[in-house]
């Protein structure tokens, strides 16, 4: 995914049911957190523990974001749930 030793640093939030997978306990609001640099959309969710069927939307600095997406430094990563309504 990397070189050993290099990494960035992103913004992430989570919604919705997500936001139990926030580093550190945090479940409200954004959060910074470094990540190897090459890290995809799918490698950050490795990274939090988030179930790929449970990510049904990201956004990287407001684009949508496949799984392969390489997420680069200083952006914010935004990852949804899938979204039942009646």
């Amino acid at each position: 995914m990397t070189d050993a030793g290099e990494s960035i640093t992103i913004e992430v939030a989570l919604f919705a049911t997500l936001r139990k997978y926030h580093p550190a306990g945090s479940d409200k609001g954004p959060v910074w957190m470094d990540v190897p640099e090459g890290t995809t959309v799918g490698g950050l969710l490795d990274i939090l523990g988030i179930p790929a069927q449970q990510a049904k939307m990201a956004f990287i600095s407001s684009r949508q974001g496949e799984d392969d997406r390489v997420i680069r430094d200083g952006e914010r990563v935004a990852i949804f749930p899938p979204i039942a309504g009646g």
